[in-house]
């Protein structure tokens, strides 16, 4: 069963771009990308499992599996590889594809990158996913109080309503699937340390993400091929509060992909 997608073509390239949503959401929260990327790409957007029309599954492992349905999808609509730009969850899932297909990834967009958690967030995170509470909870309180610990600000505010809107469209079991991949974060990118990383990797960060700008700078720090670009008074859903500064510094990464040499002949970006 393929996962729920919506693409858009154009007649005038072969470069495709797969776009990953956050936890909750769906293909629409890039609704401020989508007409300023397909005048220079094809674009996918995928629903994740759970997520707007796509499916639920039975396999409780929904971040392997995910990385799965991506690259079979890829395989039904010809794509052999494409460039791919996510936020937040979405970044954790681009991660995984790119462990075990990165000759399916050209470049990636990692907007509010979710790696390893500040440790207050970490021990809060074990304590709502906890057996007693789950099940003395409805599970989107705890989402709701993530949302504003994650996005507290004012100028926040558009973002964190889309964030909540969108995840109560959630239903419990995938919710509490997806929460395990996201406080479990870290654990893929320890995965990702011992291998050198050959993807070129744009990271975009708003300098108000608080919870996780701290573990990206120190990884972006030590792996290959990769930079971290921040986005002045803004926060964790940088592609949303301000669009216009994430798709210019997005896309002049991207054009630059076609010039980027192999890392056996080049120096780190």
């Amino acid at each position: 069963m393929l996962l729920n997608f919506h693409s858009f073509e154009t007649n005038h390239t072969d470069e495709w771009i797969i776009f990953f949503h956050g936890l909750g959401g769906n293909h629409s929260i890039f609704y401020k990308q989508i007409e300023k990327f397909k005048e220079h790409y094809n674009l996918l957007c995928i629903d994740f499992p759970g997520h707007g029309q796509s499916p639920s599954f039975e396999e409780q492992d929904y971040l392997s599996l995910t990385g799965r349905k991506v690259v079979e999808l890829m395989d039904h609509l010809n794509i052999q590889s494409a460039h791919f730009v996510g936020v937040s969850l979405g970044t954790i899932v681009m991660q995984e594809v790119s462990l075990n297909h990165s000759h399916r990834i050209k470049s990636m967009v990692l907007a509010g990158a979710a790696s390893r958690w500040l440790k207050w967030g970490e021990l809060l995170g074990k304590l709502t996913l906890s057996k007693p509470i789950r099940k003395l909870l409805p599970y989107m309180v705890p989402y709701s109080i993530f949302a504003f610990l994650l996005l507290p600000k004012r100028n926040h505010r558009n973002s964190r309503a889309i964030f909540i809107r969108e995840a109560f469209k959630l239903g419990k079991d995938d919710y509490h699937k997806w929460a395990f991949v996201a406080r479990d974060a870290y654990k893929t990118y320890e995965k990702l340390k011992p291998s050198l990383n050959t993807i070129p990797k744009l990271y975009v960060s708003g300098s108000e993400d608080h919870m996780f700008l701290r573990g990206i700078k120190r990884f972006v720090k030590k792996e290959a091929y990769s930079k971290l670009n921040i986005i002045k008074n803004c926060g964790h859903v940088c592609n949303i509060e301000k669009p216009d500064d994430f798709n210019e510094i997005a896309l002049a990464f991207l054009q630059t992909i076609s010039h980027f040499q192999h890392p056996k002949n080049a120096s780190a970006i």
